[in-house]
């Protein structure tokens, strides 16, 4: 005879046999004698059980614990349940490509009930394992049929060995393993038996294939089902066939070729709405569905914002001259079938433009150009069209300004005597300057003065060359440099500005080349 005590769930709380009787210590053991109990009577054979891989949860993730899955399976078996073999689970599995435990989608819940030909599959957490410093157990699984992926049966167990104390430490469960034993006989008590022999394996449907189109819809368009069935009835006993959706019921039309199709406008209402295959024996009065899939009714455009970034941002439009970032945003994230940037001139017309399907990047870059090269200063609308997959679209444009003019001085001398007084001053001050210079030598290359800064406008005074040094009436030659922030640069021959400041006549290769090249600009990039 062995001592086992038995614990349910009502009885796992934490007791005191430490009774004080007149100050004598007294121990009270109270010895319960319990035998495993026998599998449910059944009249017919079980239908099979297919238990998929536990997830074990972890402080350092989650993982499979498929020692625990088959101590699980073979306790169902021993039970009297027909469980499938844990090695075809597996390969169903990994020819499925399921790569996650605990939970399974509804499509492949009715593909593992048509491949394994099972109507129930038990899925499971193992939410505490712990040996030390007290073995600890705890256990979720849930019991799902595969016809239509309900949940017919669930269960939360929790054991520990604090609450299996015992007087004097006797039989006290002292590993994981031992409370393994006792959590089973718990599991096996709450095993939703009477459900079980109810369900009837003739009352899964077998899907051959499934078409649903289009996935993503409007509101008011049309959409489509088209499914074959595997299994075929005789004209008594065919069951009634129709499509659930959106709680309303469509007759299928069987056709030439053995499918049943229906066809119905989606709604007004925006949101998932699943596709239900349901059969209908009327002589039996029985039901079955099946889930088809799903579609999503969508009639809001996708809300688009635009955001430019040039190498000058203020509260204006942008400027760039090489570099303009892009940066489109959905307010509301959804997925698109296509996005399509484009740039437009002054008049509207398209300049340039490229498209791609797929979801927004994050960042584009546009360095100014179009579909025939470079263009030209001016201001362009940037412009973001998108369409999501239910055709939805919406478009965004903000003007920017592409500045590639060279910056633009006046400049401006009056003489006094032995100096030159030189004004400079910019004539659009819209772009910073980056700097200036101004370098002036005589015409023998002895170098008489440099300005330079930052801001415009500015005065540099300039002396002539002195009758001491032996250079009285020699000519001043010069060049100015001027470059804006955003890189355009430019450099001015001042000889004949100098000429006409100090009062004599430009010279002579300046009058053969025509008229306005005497101060020439030359545009550096």
């Amino acid at each position: 005879m062995s001592v086992n005590p038995a614990i349910t769930a009502s009885s796992r709380k934490h007791r005191r046999p430490w009774l004080l009787c007149g100050g004598v210590l007294t121990i009270s053991l109270m010895l319960v004698l319990s035998w495993p109990a026998p599998p449910p009577a059944a009249a017919a054979p079980l239908p099979p059980v297919a238990v998929f891989p536990l997830q074990e949860l972890k402080r350092d993730g989650s993982d499979v614990n498929l020692e625990f899955t088959n101590w699980l399976a073979q306790t169902l078996a021993a039970a009297g349940n027909e469980i499938i073999d844990q090695r075809t689970v597996i390969n169903f599995m990994a020819f499925n490509r399921i790569r996650t435990a605990g939970y399974l989608e509804s499509f492949y819940l009715h593909r593992a009930g048509e491949e394994l030909g099972v109507p129930l599959v038990l899925l499971g957490t193992v939410s505490q394992l712990r040996e030390q410093p007290l073995p600890s157990l705890g256990l979720t699984l849930q019991l799902v049929r595969t016809s239509d992926a309900r949940t017919i049966w669930s269960y939360v167990g929790h054991l520990s060995a604090a609450d299996v104390r015992r007087p004097l430490a006797v039989g006290e469960p002292g590993s994981v393993a031992e409370l393994r034993a006792l959590l089973a006989r718990d599991l096996l008590e709450q095993w939703p038996w009477a459900q079980i022999r109810e369900l009837r394996r003739a009352s899964m449907i077998h899907l051959d294939s499934v078409l649903l189109q289009p996935q993503y819809v409007r509101p008011g368009e049309e959409v489509q089902v088209q499914v074959r069935l595997r299994s075929e009835w005789l004209p008594h006993s065919a069951p009634r066939i129709f499509f659930l959706a959106d709680d309303q019921v469509h007759a299928a039309v069987r056709h030439q070729d053995g499918s049943y199709r229906a066809s119905w406008p989606a709604g007004d209402k925006d949101g998932r709405f699943p596709v239900n295959l349901m059969l209908e024996w009327t002589h039996y009065n029985r039901r079955e569905t099946a889930a088809l899939g799903a579609y999503l009714v969508d009639g809001s455009p996708p809300l688009l914002t635009l955001e430019l970034k040039g190498e000058i941002n203020g509260d204006e439009t942008p400027m760039f001259r090489n570099r303009l970032l892009i940066q489109p945003r959905l307010l509301v994230p959804k997925p698109l079938a296509k996005w399509r940037l484009s740039f437009e001139d002054e008049s509207g017309h398209t300049v340039g433009s490229m498209e791609q399907p797929g979801n927004l990047p994050e960042v584009l870059v546009w360095q100014g150009m179009g579909n025939e090269g470079r263009l030209y200063s001016g201001t362009y609308q940037v412009v973001v069209e998108v369409q999501d997959l239910a055709g939805n679209r919406q478009r965004v444009s903000q003007p920017v300004e592409l500045q590639r003019s060279t910056p633009g001085v006046a400049l401006s001398a009056a003489r006094e005597e032995q100096e030159i007084m030189v004004d400079l001053r910019q004539h659009d001050g819209r772009v910073p300057l980056d700097f200036w210079r101004l370098e002036t030598w005589t015409r023998e290359g002895r170098l008489l003065k440099t300005a330079e800064g930052r801001e415009l406008p500015a005065r540099v005074e300039l002396a002539l060359p002195s009758a001491e040094a032996g250079e009285a009436g020699a000519e001043i030659q010069g060049r100015l440099v001027v470059r804006d922030v955003l890189g355009n640069q430019s450099r001015r021959d001042l000889n004949d500005f100098f000429r006409t400041a100090a009062g004599r006549p430009p010279a002579q290769e300046a009058e053969e080349q025509p008229a306005g090249m005497s101060e020439s600009w030359v545009d550096e990039f």
